[in-house]
């Protein structure tokens, strides 16, 4: 498992999560779906959001560790 850094800008909006997942993708789309759930609907689509490595070989299972919000 890796663990990832994510982050989606929304005009003067910036939306992030850390989490552990498998690959990138999953990390995109666990992102998508707590932000959804957090800022009604405001995950958009993983295609948007921006996903950095922080650290390989972590013990899963794939969770959100942390997920937030703030204005530029």
């Amino acid at each position: 498992m890796i663990k990832f850094s994510c982050t989606r800008s929304l005009g003067e909006d910036i939306y992030y999560a850390t989490l552990i997942a498998e690959d990138v993708q999953q990390a995109k789309e666990m992102a998508v779906e707590e932000t959804n759930k957090k800022w009604s609907r405001n995950g958009g689509r993983s295609r948007e959001w921006s996903v950095r490595v922080l650290e390989e070989g972590v013990d899963g299972p794939a969770r959100i560790l942390d997920c937030g919000h703030r204005e530029a």
